[in-house]
């Protein structure tokens, strides 16, 4: 099977947790070279099997071996890097946010066309199995043309239906906790804050889910921590996002779910769906993508993984290290696609485009919360042109 080389700049901890050991088992990917400032960074880049390692980033863009590069920098870095992978002439997959400003975003897409790249942005959970699964179960209602009826309790039969019964209603609610943030995470100029740095993800995901455009958006809250943002939608569809990090980690993380037309879809971070209405009840449960504790929590989905955080916990304040279990997000799964992308010439499957509608997005909901009015979600920058 033909495969794609890869290079991996920056080593840090989000790429030894995710992206070379994910290039490391993909069947369509080579870990080729890497580079990282530290020397840390460059024996995490050896004990993933990579065939040169260095700690200049531009040794990596000169291979002529290298494919498609990873960008695992810093939010400030992204465009420096960016820029430089895409004069080099390789393809890249870069961490989320793709910019943090619009203008940076104009750069970005301007400079693909010109070269003829292809970027792909790490909104990786548009490819969780839970999602896709998810997204399939809800556009096949919303679809459909079923006659079902609810089974519990029905007051005016004979009614005519409001417009409004017609919309769809998405709530992501979001548990964190603050008190494993870096300063990085927080400083504005640096990382931007929870909603560029974090919230941009799922603000990606709503749409995605949804197949329907932003038309408003109301922020309140911080920019920095805490945060409401509310989406309206073309069709009349409302989205909330609500980020909270005075959470714990002891519990779950991402709760996601769309209520439309009697039924209700629930992902309960991406180990378990649940869809109820209409007189049908449909339990999903996925498997994680790193377990270090098999022998726990073996019924799988919510309980298990409930099961494997608390054994995590314990592990943690017996010896000092944290054993994280990964849910799959579908990082593994999105590097395999943008591969086959790159080896048969088909589009990115989440390309700067959507990369920089996501930093559209959360720029708004910041202006939003700093205004306290809410914006338009304006078609000239949603369909940016780029001559």
């Amino acid at each position: 099977m033909a495969t794609i080389r890869v290079g991996v700049i920056g080593c840090g901890k989000f790429a030894e947790a995710q992206h070379l050991p994910n290039c490391q088992v993909a069947d369509n990917v080579e870990l080729w070279h890497c580079s990282s400032r530290s020397e840390k960074g460059r024996k995490t880049a050896e004990r993933f099997g990579a065939k040169k390692i260095t700690a200049d980033y531009r040794d990596v863009l000169n291979d002529p071996e290298v494919d498609m590069v990873i960008l695992s920098v810093p939010h400030k870095m992204h465009l420096f890097f960016i820029k430089e992978t895409i004069a080099a002439g390789k393809n890249l997959l870069c961490e989320k946010p793709m910019t943090m400003t619009m203008d940076e975003a104009y750069e970005v897409i301007s400079a693909v066309r010109q070269k003829g790249v292809k970027l792909c942005v790490d909104y990786n959970r548009r490819f969780s199995p839970s999602m896709i699964d998810m997204k399939q179960a809800y556009q096949a209602h919303r679809n459909g043309n079923s006659e079902a009826k609810p089974r519990v309790y029905i007051q005016e039969p004979n009614r005519r239906k409001w417009p409004e019964e017609d919309a769809t209603t998405i709530l992501i609610r979001i548990n964190d906790e603050s008190i494993t943030y870096s300063g990085v995470h927080i400083d504005w100029a640096y990382g931007g804050g929870q909603i560029i740095g974090e919230g941009c993800h799922w603000l990606d995901l709503m749409c995605w889910l949804l197949e329907d455009r932003p038309i408003r958006i109301t922020g309140i809250g911080s920019t920095r921590l805490n945060y409401v943002i509310n989406v309206e939608f073309e069709n009349g569809s409302l989205g909330c996002l609500l980020f909270s990090a005075t959470g714990t980690f002891e519990y779950p993380k991402e709760l996601i779910e769309i209520q439309h037309r009697g039924k209700i879809f629930r992902s309960e971070c991406f180990v378990e769906n649940q869809y109820f209405g209409l007189g049908e009840r449909t339990v999903k449960k996925f498997p994680l993508q790193q377990d270090f504790f098999p022998q726990v929590g073996t019924e799988g989905g919510l309980s298990g993984y409930l099961a494997k955080i608390e054994a995590s916990a314990e592990e943690f304040t017996k010896t000092g290290v944290f054993k994280y279990c990964f849910p799959d997000k579908g990082h593994f799964h999105l590097l395999k696609a943008f591969a086959d992308a790159l080896l048969n010439d088909r589009p990115s499957p989440i390309d700067e485009v959507a990369g920089m509608r996501a930093t559209y997005l959360s720029r708004r909901s910041m202006d939003s919360i700093r205004t306290g009015i809410s914006l338009p979600i304006n078609i000239e920058d949603w369909d940016m042109y780029v001559h």
